[in-house]
Parts: C-alpha cells; structure tokens; sequence
C-alpha cells in the first residue's frame, strides 16, 4: 500500500505534478458522454488549482493525443493556457513520427512558440532546464534516459522531468523490459524527486526521503481503465512532501460493449477451429474442409471472411 506523507495545509505547494493529459478532438471509442466537456472539466480544475496555490503546472510529456492538432483546439488551448506558468516536455504522442528533433512541427511546437507552454528538452528545445527559486528541474524527454545533474552553484531541490515507462513493482506481462521507480531512485540520488510520464497507470515511490511520482492519465481513455482515478500531485519542495489531488470524474461513462464483442467474436473463431479439426474428413484439402463445415453449421459471414483470410 503507497504510503503518503501527510501535508501542513498552511504550507504553501511548489508545484502541480502531472503528466499524460492526451488532449484531443475526437472521442476514444467506449466513452459514452461528451468527452470534450469531460476533458475541459478537468483542465479547469488544475488550472484554478494552480491559480489558488500560486504555482506552476509540470507536465511529463504526452500534453496531446497526437503531434498535429487542428487550429480550433491549438486556439483553445492557448486561450485556455493564457496567464498560466505550464512546463513540459514532449512525449512520443506529442512528437512527428516520435522524433524529438521534428518538434517544431508539432501541436506542442505551436504551443511553445505561442507561450502558452514552456517546453523543455535538447533539440534547439529553449532549454534543458528550468529554473525557479525555489527548485531547479532537469528535461529528459522522450528518447532521452535520465543521467546526474549538478548545476553549478545550485543548492535548490533538484526535479528530474521524465517521459519514460516506469513500472512501480512487478512487470506488466511478461518479458517487460522497463525502469522501476525503486532501481530509478537509487540509481540518481541528485534528483528530490522524479515525475515521470508515459505510464497511464498512477502510483508513487519513496526511498530514503526522495520520491518518484507517475500522476497517470488524466483522462480514462479506454475500457480497462474503467476504475482508474484520475489525479495529480502537490509538491512541497521544502519538506519533499506530496500530496495527491482527485479530478472530478463522473460514474458509467465507459461501455465495454466493443471489448466483449469482440472477445465473443474471438471465441467463436477459436470454437470454429477446435470444431473443424475435430468434424471434417482427413483426405479433403483444407479449404474444402472449410467449405464443407460452414455447409454444415450455420456460420455468421464476419467469422467466415476471418477464417478465409487467416487461410489465404
């Protein structure tokens, strides 16, 4: 169970860690409400956060769901960012092709150049770091893996902004070759603390006094994350302490109809195999075995044209 450490509401909050907010135009498929809206509730919400607190917004990477945006959303998130301090570095979703070098070209690109965002990184980027007085921060996006840092004549806490997949304990599924928030720790113990994005999935690490925070997705954007509960974290850079921020959510928007379909229509195709192989003459040619068995059995025509193009 993660363990949070317990906040003196009279401190005031460093920062706003998130990461992975997916912006977009369209609606993932098995959302049944109006995922804009959804989408926008959110965004208020951690922007008057911000606004209460006095604070910036780091954001670790995949700000949008792809790197080209159309004008009207560009447009209404640069009026909707207008006023706020926002720092972020690019995810692969946010990248052409998941190139950091292209990312000029991106949705972000126009953002930055707009100052709406302030997007770190290498690349031409405007720089690597960023700098407050009360905490200095270090860019490490997509495609570029964390390493020590230590800025000349900064005694500041030290933030390592990173878009890379990071796992809190056992591997996903098998053969999962990824970091964990623990070996991370250990590994660069420059860093007071590491917000890391990529994984949708929100969970929080701590060694020795210092933390690695992975906020999630701020959007339920498919089915399997039906009881995922979307958040982000204050930091308070004096004590090192976070704490974590529910956004508003609304129950029975997700429909799993589409998964069952076609988890159903898989198995009928696995049945249809199993039946073939156990009902159908040996000294017949293949396609002719299945030409026989769906004369027999009444076989709907979408398993039909499955079956034939997982033959030819």
């Amino acid at each position: 169970m993660t363990r949070f450490k317990r906040t003196n509401q009279t401190k005031k909050p460093t920062a706003i860690l998130a990461a992975d907010w997916h912006l977009r135009s369209d609606t993932p498929i098995g959302r049944t409400d109006d995922y804009f809206a959804a989408m926008e509730k959110k965004i208020d919400f951690i922007l008057a956060l911000s606004e209460q607190h006095e604070c910036p917004i780091l954001i670790a990477g995949d700000l949008g769901h792809k790197s080209q945006w159309p004008n009207w959303l560009l447009e209404w998130t640069i009026e909707k960012f207008k006023g706020h301090v926002i720092v972020c570095i690019p995810g692969q979703h946010d990248l052409p092709n998941h190139r950091l070098d292209q990312w000029e070209k991106a949705g972000v690109g126009v953002l930055h150049a707009a100052g709406a965002i302030e997007l770190l990184g290498p690349h031409d980027l405007s720089s690597d770091f960023f700098v407050t007085n009360t905490f200095c921060l270090h860019a490490f996006p997509y495609g570029e893996s964390l390493y020590p840092v230590q800025p000349e004549g900064l005694s500041l806490p030290k933030i390592a902004l990173t878009h890379q997949m990071v796992i809190e304990g056992k591997p996903e599924w098998p053969g999962q070759e990824v970091d964990k928030a623990a070996q991370l720790l250990k590994q660069f113990p420059e860093y007071n603390l590491i917000l890391s994005g990529d994984n949708h999935h929100a969970f929080t690490v701590e060694y020795q006094g210092r933390w690695l925070v992975n906020p999630g997705s701020m959007m339920r954007n498919t089915a399997d994350q039906e009881d995922h509960k979307p958040r982000v974290y204050l930091w308070y850079a004096e004590t090192n302490e976070i704490e974590p921020i529910y956004l508003p959510i609304e129950s029975n928007v997700i429909d799993r109809t589409h998964i069952d379909n076609i988890q159903e229509r898989d198995d009928r195709f696995n049945a249809l195999i199993t039946r073939v192989k156990n009902d159908v003459e040996i000294q017949l040619s293949y396609e002719q075995n299945i030409e026989n068995y769906f004369q027999k059995y009444r076989t709907e025509k979408l398993v039909k044209e499955k079956v034939w193009r997982a033959v030819i």
